[in-house]
């Protein structure tokens, strides 16, 4: 017909169902980034190659063929974004460059190209290839343990005959380079978008690596997810007809908690000792277990970052605008005796305040205050759409965790830029006309 866009070879080359599949493994890779090429040694530490940086070069034909109609993230995000990496600039003759910059780089990439790049997907279409991109996480994840399953064993060996505490999951590789917190972190909030039958083994495992990794933070993700799941989601909402096995499942889940000792490890992490199982089930005596048990590494409840989050203060009071992103642990060690191996602040606002001084904070808070704001809008249905539950996990895992630049937080906004709805409307309007995975039709036959 006369009139219609002929479709180019380009258009053929990406087309909608090519660049869903192409972001679908840059999903993927965004939860690997132990995948690396190479790394560059600097004296602010090494700034690693991953494969997703590479991977996300894909994109960049398609961008330039539609630079004249690209939309642009908003202008707080585009705004602070570029002022984060102007200011590592002017502030990296003083004190190096950081692998920050290259997260914060790729990150305002990533809300340039995944809204750009999806423009024209449906919001069933995203959430399935968040919810591909969790499960595809979680299989590889538990493949990984299962490699390296010799550590797992070591470590429950020791939780179960109390030669072991929480601090043995130190052992535990990471997938995701993070170590082990921050691999059960991204299970939970992966969680946020997975569906049907296949949840409930999928929210399993992160319960029992959460415990068996002695991880907090992962505890406290995993909790807000069910909490979340109870309250919202169509199939696994709480009913008095549900609710008796929902019981007997906890008490399947503490009863091997208990009985393997990992319910053991993790408190030991908060000062609360129980007697390992071979103590309670008389294979071993008290005495026995407290000479093993002697020497054990133990540290406070904030695990060291109160010392670190202490300098704060007057390393701001010196310096109101900043020392640029990546650099607060750096100028810790150079003038306030800091020796640790921590290399982030682990509260995003205090890594926010020391990278970007004042305006760092300030546009943080402000960007907590609009989006607590936004879910009061929502009223009575608090945080009911699956992204606003990620984004509030996330937010109270920022007390204790990340930095502020994580790609796959960053990917997830992007497609809240693009898809609204997965922010604001209600979980079933989100899930609604979305292509089921094979498990999923159970799902949609047991809700309301």
């Amino acid at each position: 017909m006369q009139g219609e866009k002929k479709e180019t070879v380009f258009d053929r080359i990406y087309s909608q169902k090519v660049r869903l599949t192409l972001l679908l493994f840059q999903l993927i890779l965004l939860y690997l980034p132990t995948l690396m090429l190479f790394s560059i040694q600097t004296d602010n530490g090494p700034i690693p190659a991953s494969l997703c940086y590479f991977f996300s070069l894909v994109f960049v034909p398609y961008l330039l063929v539609h630079f004249r109609q690209l939309k642009w993230p908003p202008w707080y995000l585009t705004g602070f974004f570029v002022f984060v990496l102007v200011w590592a600039a002017i502030c990296m003759p003083e004190y190096g460059l950081s692998k920050s910059v290259l997260h914060w780089a790729f990150g305002l990439y990533l809300l340039v190209m995944v809204p750009n790049v999806g423009k024209d997907f449906s919001k069933g279409e995203w959430v399935r290839l968040l919810e591909i991109g969790a499960c595809t996480f979680a299989v590889l994840h538990f493949g990984y343990m299962i490699i390296h399953r010799e550590y797992l064993l070591t470590m429950l060996r020791g939780y179960f005959d109390g030669s072991g505490n929480g601090y043995f999951a130190s052992l535990i590789p990471s997938l995701t380079r993070g170590g082990r917190h921050l691999d059960a972190t991204w299970l939970a909030l992966g969680a946020y978008f997975v569906r049907g039958k296949k949840k409930a083994v999928y929210v399993t495992y992160a319960v029992l690596f959460s415990f068996v990794s002695s991880s907090r933070v992962g505890i406290v993700a995993i909790g807000m997810l069910i909490l979340w799941s109870l309250f919202y989601d169509p199939m696994y909402r709480l009913r008095l007809k549900n609710l008796k096995w929902y019981v007997l499942y906890a008490i399947v889940i503490v009863a091997l908690l208990v009985f393997s000792g990992s319910a053991q490890g993790l408190l030991s992490r908060i000062s609360i000792q129980v007697p390992p199982p071979a103590q309670i089930l008389g294979i071993v005596s008290q005495q026995e277990v407290q000479e093993m048990s002697e020497g054990l590494m133990s540290t406070g409840f904030l695990s060291g970052r109160d010392v670190l989050w202490n300098m704060v203060p007057p390393a701001i009071a010196e310096r109101p605008v900043g020392y640029g992103v990546g650099n607060a642990i750096r100028v810790f060690r150079m003038y306030y005796g800091f020796d640790s191996y921590e290399d982030v602040m682990h509260n995003v606002f205090l890594q926010l305040l020391m990278d970007e001084g004042v305006i760092g904070a300030v546009w943080f808070v402000g960007m907590c205050i609009a989006f607590f704001v936004s879910q009061f809008k929502q009223r009575p249905r608090f945080f009911a759409a699956p992204i606003a539950g990620y984004f509030l996990t996330y937010l109270v895992l920022s007390l204790v965790q990340f930095h502020g630049g994580e790609a796959l937080m960053q990917f997830v906004l992007a497609i809240s830029l693009v898809q609204p709805q997965l922010l604001f409307g209600e979980p079933k309007n989100a899930l609604e006309n979305t292509p089921p995975l094979p498990d999923d039709k159970a799902g949609e036959e047991a809700a309301p």
